[in-house]
């Protein structure tokens, strides 16, 4: 294959990586242009192009300083949209109709509307999906990696883990649909005294913490259920934090004790397994629906199996998708259940190393499951 011409991609793309020359070069290269394929940007513009809308990536010139020969072009185009070399057929293709008048973003729309490009953008770890299996590409992605640290929280991918994860995926949610504000009122079910509620109480106008605070967790899981907490929540935070916008409440988490439509957010983290098997999840995602203000965001994380047979604390694909299907609520996207076809994992055993990291993908026995992160909106 001839090689490219200098001027094919001087203009823009050679220059930006001259600037990131070095060892990493290739890897910072690949996650790059991961990061577009994925990205929401690219998603609006192949829509519009779908649907035949004009000004969207045209030439703005074609004039003779353009960069680079067309049949350079070509090759780079192919290079980068479809990862491949330009076979002989698609070069000349191409390349006449540059001849004959196409512009150059007339090529790249062609491109990126074909098959070929739409297999390989399914195949690309998606990180900036919201409802999904607990996703290692979010640690690529520096929006999130700035919620992760401002909790507080490691960024290394060695150190990955499930908990953190749904912490940030919370915030990263709540904040691209545009409900976390610093007046929104947010009740937490199955809450503890995990440290996200200390810092919601620093970015929302109420929080309200709702556990039974009894039970095995009030001396396990790092006491995650101590019932102190409710007499001196400030004992228990992290940092400094607005105390009269965080309350803790003794609740049933399958009989809300608020009237209807008093949220905006309504959020649970990796509880409702605990609350009686289906029938328990189902009663408390219905009551989370009951006080939430139409528009206003159910964001729940729990137990999802990836192999292996049930689980008492955990959910199967069909049972997560049983829990969704409730009255008032959609989903605010497709749940992204492919993350681990993508990656490959070494589920980390909970009996017998449950501090060992990465820690995304755990086991009980043979029972082998990640945390699925949902968004749901109330809609009516």
């Amino acid at each position: 294959m001839p090689a490219f011409d200098a001027r094919d991609i001087r203009s823009l793309q050679d220059a930006f990586w001259d600037a990131l020359a070095g060892p990493t070069l290739s890897t910072h290269r690949r996650a790059l242009l991961s990061r577009l394929l994925s990205s929401p940007e690219l998603n609006v513009i192949r829509a519009a192009w779908k649907a035949g809308g004009q000004g969207v990536g045209q030439d703005p010139t074609r004039s003779d300083e353009a960069s680079g020969t067309d049949e350079g072009f070509v090759r780079v185009a192919y290079e980068c949209l479809l990862g491949r070399p330009a076979d002989e057929g698609g070069l000349h293709h191409y390349a006449a109709a540059l001849a004959a008048g196409e512009t150059r973003a007339g090529v790249l729309r062609s491109l990126a509307l074909s098959d070929e490009f739409e297999q390989r953008a399914r195949g690309v770890p998606q990180d900036t999906q919201l409802c999904e299996l607990a996703n290692p590409a979010k640690w690529d992605n520096e929006e999130w990696l700035a919620i992760l640290r401002d909790l507080g929280l490691a960024d290394d991918k060695l150190s990955m883990h499930r908990k953190p994860y749904e912490f940030t995926q919370l915030v990263y949610g709540c904040r691209r649909l545009g409900v976390l504000r610093d007046d929104a009122s947010i009740v937490s079910v199955g809450a503890g005294h995990e440290m996200i509620l200390y810092w919601l109480a620093n970015h929302a106008g109420r929080v309200i913490a709702t556990d039974m605070y009894e039970g095995a967790w009030q001396n396990l899981q790092g006491r995650e259920g101590d019932p102190d907490v409710l007499a001196r929540p400030w004992d228990y935070a992290p940092f400094p934090y607005r105390r009269e916008r965080l309350t803790f409440m003794k609740m049933d988490g399958r009989r809300l004790a608020f009237r209807d439509r008093a949220f905006d957010i309504a959020y649970s983290l990796s509880s409702i397994e605990h609350f009686g098997g289906m029938s328990g999840a189902v009663a408390t995602i219905r009551e989370m629906a009951r006080v939430l203000r139409p528009g206003g965001v159910l964001a729940l994380a729990t137990e999802y199996v990836l192999a292996g047979p049930p689980h008492e604390e955990t959910f199967q694909p069909d049972e997560i998708a049983e829990l969704i299907r409730q009255p008032g609520l959609e989903l605010v996207e497709p749940v992204d259940e492919s993350v681990y076809r993508r990656y490959s994992y070494a589920p980390i055993d909970l009996y017998r190393m449950p501090y060992q990291t990465p820690h995304v993908v755990v086991r009980f026995g043979d029972t082998v499951f990640t945390t699925v992160m949902l968004f749901l909106r109330r809609v009516q």
